[in-house]
């Protein structure tokens, strides 16, 4: 059913429930939330009208996953459980709201969000609801840099497919042309607001009330670069180790093959003899040689990768906007 869906090439969000999710994800630092995103359908565009927060573990506060397989305590989010969601559907219905579930929402420091965890939720809502399924993800640090960093994403077919059979492997990724820039796609994201809404804004706009907004003109970068690179590092040492995991397979790949030629070698020895003796020849495939070694998973490493990307995509992108600050200033001191 969810192959004849018209695939959705945007989203719709509407201006409460933006303000819905930065409430609960701010109320909530430096712990992690998610919620739920309620919509529906309209051709092409999936329009996203309300959301709800879900029920979180007691976490300790902490820092972002180091890893993509990290079990940090602030990222861990609660599985909803059925009673919880009938009952919001119910009280949603009961007051003439739309409670069609679209997809789901996170906030993710530094924009780290490439973890198993959050592939794995995704994939069972694009599995449930269907393909057009997104995830939203709302970067609460950046935003108070002065620039709202929100983006909605879903994993694409070709990632869906393997990620059904695991075959995470090397073989399965090239199979199926699996990248890190290819596991995810992103989807543009257009803010609504109702007519009322957007006549109170343009009164505001009216009044002028942020000609006075200076905190844009911060200088003041360090922190949030500093956590950006350090992020970046700690992927950086992930991603050595995954490839040192897969080094340590290839070389024992390596060596089984070497030793399984030499079994072979004096196997079909063996076998010349017995022939001259007119005996039958034993057989020159090893069962325990067949089996093979099992290679470890590619996944992490796609996902620190993916990750990794989107740090430098942010970090280049922040210096952009810093460097047009400091210019700004320079000429300010230069005309005074």
């Amino acid at each position: 059913m969810a192959e004849s869906m018209t695939r959705v090439d945007k989203v719709q969000l509407e201006g409460l429930a933006l303000l819905q999710i930065i409430k609960h994800c701010h109320e909530n630092l430096p712990r992690s939330v998610a919620g739920s995103l309620l919509g529906l359908e309209a051709d092409a565009t999936l329009e996203v009208t309300n959301s709800f927060p879900s029920p979180t573990v007691a976490a300790t506060p902490g820092a972002v996953p180091t890893s993509p397989t990290g079990k940090d305590k602030s990222v861990q989010f609660a599985a909803e459980s059925d009673e919880y969601q009938i009952d919001m559907m119910k009280n949603l219905r009961e007051v003439n709201m739309d409670n069609n579930k679209v997809g789901w929402y996170q906030s993710a420091m530094n924009s780290t969000f490439a973890t198993t965890a959050t592939i794995e939720y995704q994939f069972q809502y694009q599995k449930n609801l269907g393909q057009n399924a997104i995830c939203i993800v709302y970067d609460p640090l950046e935003t108070m840099k002065g620039a709202l960093s929100i983006k909605a994403f879903r994993l694409t077919d070709a990632f869906l497919e393997t990620y059904k059979t695991k075959a995470f492997s090397k073989e399965g990724f090239a199979k199926g042309d699996i990248r890190a820039a290819t596991m995810i796609e992103e989807i543009p994201i257009e803010l609504h607001n109702s007519d009322m809404v957007q006549c109170y804004l343009l009164e505001l706009q009216a009044q002028k009330l942020g000609d006075c907004e200076f905190d844009r003109l911060d200088l003041a970068t360090n922190a949030y670069l500093e956590n950006s690179l350090q992020n970046l590092s700690a992927w950086a040492d992930e991603l050595a180790q995954e490839h040192y995991k897969f080094q340590g397979y290839e070389r024992a790949v390596a060596k089984q093959r070497a030793q399984y030629q030499q079994w072979l070698l004096k196997r079909r020895e063996e076998n010349k003899l017995r022939r001259d003796n007119g005996e039958e020849p034993l057989p020159e495939e090893d069962p325990a040689f067949a089996k093979g070694l099992n290679q470890p998973s590619r996944l992490e490493s796609l996902l620190i990768t993916k990750q990794m990307n989107t740090y430098c995509d942010n970090i280049n992108r922040y210096a952009g906007k810093s460097f047009h600050k400091l210019f700004l200033a320079g000429h300010l001191h230069q005309t005074e």
